[in-house]
């Protein structure tokens, strides 16, 4: 069997407002689903921000790319981690935009393909560069080389089509967070340290940490920096965060111990429920 081939490229036409735009129409539509000219024509007619667009295919792609929307026998449509949201999370933008940040972060790992790049890898591979660089910060160009000389160690000489434009496809989504994830000093681009993560954010980012383990997972260092990657904040002030949100929280229970675990114990929300229960091995016939 052939082996799928590498995609490094985020693209920056997935802009969360278009995103947004596509997902309500999307959510709508029936449960057949709908060919891209006929939901572009929609669009149109309603005075969508999509009718901007002379082609919805590219965006279509990348929804589709981060699980959300599917091909269906009559064009595409929500997946049913799309519908999932569209009852959960994904009823508000604000919710859609943490939803979409949380999916390209943990794809990747979700699918268990180590040997095949994806535009979730890209996207977890800057916020490392983004958080690794500190109160310096670093700009497009650094991140292209440092990435493109990642990918060569862990995929071999491979193409990389991995461009600036990349980098704008994964910052557009981190500017976008109810509190933004980075800000940018001239072409730099830092870490937001000045807040804690919002309550949602937490929820989403630790239901997919879960999801690796049915359910249970124990803090240990490697779980602790995928985590601190996907907040953009430093691991020493993970701990805490997590101990305080639990307090507030009946869907996760935090055990103090050496080392530190964390529990799901389920959700009213229908996304949080999928992440957790069936997002981890979405490809596992991939890997196998």
């Amino acid at each position: 069997m052939k082996r799928p081939a590498h995609v490094f490229h985020t693209k920056h036409d997935f802009k969360p407002e278009l995103g947004w735009a596509a997902f309500q129409l999307l959510s709508e539509v029936p449960t057949d689903g709908i060919s891209p000219s006929g939901l572009h024509a929609i669009s149109k007619v309603i005075g969508s921000p999509l009718a901007q667009r002379n082609s919805l295919t590219k965006l279509l792609a990348s929804m589709q790319e981060v699980g959300i929307v599917e091909k269906t026998r009559a064009g595409v449509g929500l997946s049913k981690a799309g519908k999932a949201l569209a009852k959960g999370l994904g009823c508000y933008e604000i919710g859609f935009r943490a939803a979409v940040h949380c999916l390209y972060a943990w794809k990747w790992i979700w699918d268990g393909d180590k040997k095949t790049a994806s535009p979730s890898w890209s996207y977890r591979e800057v916020l490392r560069q983004i958080l690794y660089s500190g109160s310096v910060g670093v700009d497009s160009d650094e991140i292209v080389l440092r990435l493109v000389s990642v990918a060569e160690a862990d995929f071999g000489k491979v193409k990389v089509s991995f461009s600036r434009a990349s980098v704008s496809g994964v910052t557009v989504w981190l500017e976008s967070q109810a509190l933004p994830l980075v800000k940018k000093e001239g072409k730099r681009i830092l870490c937001q340290n000045s807040s804690i993560p919002m309550a949602d954010a937490i929820r989403l980012h630790l239901a997919a940490l879960c999801s690796l383990e049915k359910g249970e997972i124990v803090l240990d260092d490697e779980k602790i920096q995928l985590l601190a990657e996907s907040f953009l904040i430093q691991r020493d002030r993970l701990i805490g965060l997590l101990e305080d949100f639990a307090r507030d929280t009946d869907e996760f229970l935090f055990i103090s111990s050496v080392p530190n675990r964390v529990v799901f114990n389920g959700s009213e929300d229908p996304f949080i429920e999928w992440i957790v229960k069936e997002a981890s091995g979405l490809n596992s016939e991939v890997s196998e």
